[in-house]
């Protein structure tokens, strides 16, 4: 039996390899990328449909948008199943992630360089050896050229470490302690002192680190794709804010007393919640600074995940932590390992995201719409009297026939009458809409709760 992967900052979510790398039967398969793709697909194309041919004007209709995606496993898609070994094996890349539901939807040519586990270094200049130590994937950014058209990206959380940071806070109660450390919550691990004279080292290593590695990442993206749109992405709560705490607190145990492991638990303090919420939050606010000062695009997915965070009990988009019995990543607790895509977006999170970025993408690549002509002054009226008819004026556009006063109302022409074929264009896909969303709500399978 292998010896599991050495740990990394992504490896709380890693899984027995072996588990998950089987063949997903057919019927199986169909329904898992149907789950995965409804939603998104249908959403995006509710709200961007008239823009959804447009992705193949830019470059006209035999050169399509050219769209690199990049990025960590919130990109990649960790966590989904099937996964492929692309641009390596141990990247974790669904073959539903995002980036492919948002190019499948919107016609574009789709190089996805996302990779598990991914740092900002790798896409600047490391090439990564991926969490499994299976593959070692190519530097990211050397994917983009001039020619590159959009550019999504999603980094930062593993330069910052929050993913070892949530496994040190994996808790035996609300209350404490934790399992790894002999402390209450794990905000007595990073934060240091008290009152005036605290001190946070997430915050300062944000500060001091992430966010000048973000900036030059973000500099590098936009050097290396000049006439790209870039899209930085930001990461969905795994932690709700205190607004979004249900009743009784969002703490549940990783074991039962019957030895039972819940599904998708949320086995963090009622500190640990809204201190892992806030560093969150940092984290964010430091991604949009850095993107912006970069000329990138920010999509940030934070404030609206909030009410579908890993402690939601209704409609979560992020998974629980679920322990499993057998060899696999170190879970703190000794003899367990944790299942694929703990603390990472499920179905219905990707969902989301391919939405929120579906919808920036069509944005971008929008064609510019020309400036429109300016109306021409009225034609001088006609004497009294007078047969002829009245000169145009200076510059104006002669009327085409059937246009004019007095043409056939049952074929107006588009120009005159300022008919927009938009509202009749999303009418037709909302109905479709309507259809293909309870298909897709017939698909959703609950998330069962300790």
């Amino acid at each position: 039996m292998p010896a599991p992967p050495p740990a990394t900052d992504e490896t709380l979510p890693l899984a027995n390899e072996g588990g998950y790398r089987e063949r997903v039967p057919e019927p199986r398969l169909r329904r898992i990328v149907a789950a995965a793709a409804a939603l998104p697909l249908v959403v995006v194309s509710l709200a961007l449909g008239a823009q959804m041919a447009s992705a193949t004007d830019v470059g006209g209709a035999s050169d399509p948008v050219q769209y690199v995606a990049l990025g960590d496993s919130y990109s990649a898609g960790f966590g989904l199943v099937p996964f492929s070994d692309e641009p390596a094996a141990g990247c974790y890349q669904a073959v539903a992630n995002y980036p492919h539901l948002v190019a499948d939807a919107l016609g574009l040519a789709l190089t996805d360089r996302t990779c598990s586990g991914a740092v900002t270094a790798n896409i600047r200049d490391t090439p990564q050896t991926t969490i499994t130590g299976a593959g070692v994937a190519p530097v990211q950014s050397d994917a983009l050229t001039a020619d590159t058209d959009v550019v999504t990206v999603t980094i930062g959380g593993n330069d910052l470490g929050f993913s070892t940071v949530a496994t040190s806070c994996l808790a035996q109660s609300a209350q404490g302690p934790l399992f790894a450390v002999d402390l209450p919550n794990c905000r007595a691990l990073y934060v240091q002192g008290s009152g005036e004279f605290e001190f946070d080292t997430l915050k300062a290593k944000l500060d001091d680190t992430v966010a000048p590695a973000l900036a030059q990442t973000f500099a590098l993206i936009a050097a290396k794709a000049p006439n790209a749109k870039v899209i930085v992405v930001g990461y969905p709560s795994i932690a709700p804010d205190v607004e979004n705490v249900p009743v009784g607190g969002c703490f549940t145990p990783l074991i039962t007393g019957q030895g039972a492991f819940p599904e998708n638990a949320f086995p963090f303090t009622d500190v640990d919640t809204g201190y892992l919420h806030e560093t969150e939050a940092r984290l964010d606010a430091a991604i949009r600074t850095a993107a912006e000062g970069a000329g990138a695009s920010y999509v940030s997915t934070l404030a609206a995940t909030e009410s579908h965070s890993a402690c939601s009990t209704s409609d979560p988009y992020i998974n629980g932590v679920t322990l499993t019995a057998g060899e696999g990543t170190a879970s703190g607790v000794e003899g367990l390992s944790v299942k694929l895509g703990v603390l990472h977006p499920n179905t219905a999170g990707v969902g989301f995201l391919a939405t929120e970025v579906g919808a920036a993408v069509a944005a971008a690549i929008e064609p510019t719409q020309p400036s429109p002509s300016p109306t021409p002054p009225p034609a001088p009226t006609p004497s009294p009297g007078s047969s002829a008819p009245a000169s145009p004026a200076p510059g104006a556009v002669p009327a085409a026939p059937g246009t004019g006063p007095g043409a056939d109302p049952a074929h107006p022409a588009l120009a005159a009458t300022g008919t927009d074929p938009l509202p009749l264009l999303l009418a037709a896909l909302a109905v479709l809409a309507a259809g293909a969303l309870a298909a897709a709500a017939a698909t959703r399978r609950p998330h069962p709760r300790a």
